[in-house]
């Protein structure tokens, strides 16, 4: 019997794992597909929390907390694994391209300004001196120089193998058809490789959490929204940094690919690239990198995020039922916030404690 079975290998899955596993816990996870093969891999690898949560609060906090924890996160994973997660935290710019949406952008600013982060007011020459490619169009922009992008496939290579070099179990190709209960405690699952047991079990499934836990008749807010992202060559377009806008972003990787994206539709559990999907991507971007439209296109994917009904995360235990908890709904933000959300869960899991979690408990949803 394990220590902890963790349901679901995305990026949230294997960084608890990996998490637990270093704490001495036996650790077995279980994944129906392919590792990350949903959200995760279908990911930009943002790592930008002042640019995606509009507001103070959690979630903010949550975000720098986790923004704080990759660089130390990432080294350790790359020097134990021998192999480089492509982390740059060399900053990006949010860009308005009208007077409409900078004032909304100065708005946001002053606000993060008085919060004292890290962000800089930048027009005219100062913006392209930061990056040479944006059009000549661009009013304004926030540049937050501590905020980046990590490759998101080669972090979950890295996680992979992190496992199973601290002793994971990994049984990938596994469905899990039950949720094992005996006298009112939840003590593992039912899968197609037989029955798994564990002290406790956490359910990290990403969009598919919700149709676990009605295994049990618990239902929780989770459901998939589709995210269409497409990759284009750099050669002879060297973009510096990261650039968002309102109609999209464009991530120049180490790896020779720029990422552009994205779309976010109601699909259900289609994650299919659509013609439609993938023109809203291009004529979302163009406008911000002229030098775009000679771009040689390389591919376009899509996964469905999890989102939830409050677009917080549901982390720490399910009501009503001992040894069990969840991991999910983390959205777009998966990526930037696997450490953190590892850290925590890790510590709730290892000594009860609930402290970090309370934004996030389940039981906002769910009664007894």
């Amino acid at each position: 019997m394990s220590d902890c079975l963790v349901v679901g290998g995305g990026i949230i899955g294997l960084s608890l794992a990996y998490e637990l596993s270093r704490r001495g816990m036996a650790v077995t996870l279980v994944e129906q597909g392919e590792w990350g093969g949903q959200a995760s891999s279908a990911a930009a690898g943002m790592l930008a929390p002042l640019k995606e949560f509009t507001a103070p609060g959690p979630m903010l906090d949550m975000g720098v907390a986790s923004l704080r924890l990759y660089p130390q996160w990432a080294q350790t994973l790359e020097e134990f694994t021998a192999g480089d997660v492509q982390v740059s935290l060399e900053g990006l710019l949010t860009v308005a391209l009208n007077e409409e949406e900078q004032e909304q952008l100065q708005t946001k600013y002053h606000w993060q300004k008085e919060k004292g982060y890290a962000v800089h007011w930048l027009t005219g020459k100062e913006l392209t001196e930061v990056e040479p490619m944006l059009t000549d169009n661009a009013q304004a922009a926030i540049y937050s120089p501590r905020e980046g992008h990590i490759n998101n496939r080669l972090l979950l290579r890295a996680l992979v193998t992190a496992c199973r070099l601290q002793g994971v179990k990994l049984l990938s190709g596994c469905v899990v058809s039950g949720i094992a209960v005996k006298a009112g405690k939840v003590i593992g699952v039912e899968s197609s490789m037989g029955p798994l047991r564990a002290e406790q079990t956490v359910i990290t499934s990403g969009a598919w959490a919700g149709i676990m836990l009605e295994m049990l008749n618990v239902s929780v807010p989770v459901r998939p929204v589709r995210g269409q992202i497409a990759a284009v060559s750099s050669v002879g377009i060297p973009l510096r940094t990261v650039i968002f806008g309102t109609s999209g972003y464009i991530t120049p990787k180490k790896d020779g690919k720029i990422v552009i994206g994205t779309t976010e539709d109601e699909s259900g559990f289609q994650r299919e690239v659509t013609m439609a999907g993938l023109a809203s991507i291009l004529n979302g971007v163009m406008p911000y990198v002229p030098a775009l439209h000679t771009a040689a296109f390389l591919e376009a994917w899509g996964g469905l995020r999890p989102a939830t009904a409050d677009g917080k995360p549901l982390l720490g235990p399910i009501s009503g039922w001992s040894g069990l908890s969840i991991a999910g709904g983390h959205f777009r933000n998966g990526i930037l916030l696997s450490p953190i959300t590892a850290k925590w869960m890790a510590d709730y899991l290892e000594q009860g404690s609930t402290e970090h979690l309370e934004p996030f408990l389940p039981s906002r949803f769910i009664s007894e």
